[in-house]
């Protein structure tokens, strides 16, 4: 067979199947319990935490780990309308991840306004879109790095810049992208084990 979805998931490489056959078959408790099985794994987690921030360029406290790329968005999403509770306006594209499109959507339900931004033919943002799209009222731009889809990417780095520039939060889906977190410029950024090794 040849598997030609590897921006979805990709198998596990070996080297990290290893690392991990201790704690699928041995030693899987719950780390936040009170018992020595399972409690004893939480400093196993925090290592983890710690060599993935190193990997990441961030700071280990800035590192959530969650059971997938649906909770994650969501979960940025969520907080940065938290953080602003006056403000009710959300930008994305047209072609986001579907985690991002449902949320979103479910979130206009509940009384935000929502802008989808266009693509050209070619699946590019235009950057005057997100300009023009930005009000007082918005809460979060939550835009991908690249789409899972058709490969196009983003230009992250002035999304994250104009965003800055204008007081608003930007959220990244980072999980097809390849490179380290410097540079990208999410206030929230997500990446997705599976698509990454």
């Amino acid at each position: 067979m040849i598997y030609l979805d590897h921006n979805a998931t990709t198998p596990v490489l070996p080297d990290v199947f290893e690392a991990m056959r201790p704690y699928f078959c041995e030693e899987w408790g719950n780390p936040s319990s009170s018992y020595k099985f399972g409690a004893k794994l939480k400093s196993v987690i925090e290592e983890a935490r710690a060599q993935v921030a190193s990997l990441a360029g961030a700071y280990a406290s800035e590192i959530v780990f969650t059971s997938c790329a649906t909770e994650s968005n969501n979960a940025a999403i969520h907080a940065a309308l938290k953080a602003s509770p006056n403000k009710r306006h959300i930008i994305t594209s047209a072609v986001e991840h579907s985690s991002v499109l449902s949320y979103v959507k479910a979130l206009e339900q509940d009384g935000c306004q929502v802008t989808y931004l266009p693509v050209d033919r070619e699946g590019l943002l235009a950057l005057s879109d997100l300009e023009n799209a930005i009000t007082d009222d918005t809460a979060v731009v939550s835009l991908m790095w690249a789409n899972n889809e058709t490969g196009v990417l983003f230009p992250v780095e002035e999304i994250a810049r104009l965003c800055r520039s204008r007081g608003v939060l930007y959220h990244c889906d980072a999980a097809q992208g390849s490179r380290d977190g410097d540079g990208m410029g999410g206030d929230a950024r997500r990446r997705l084990a599976p698509g990454v090794g």
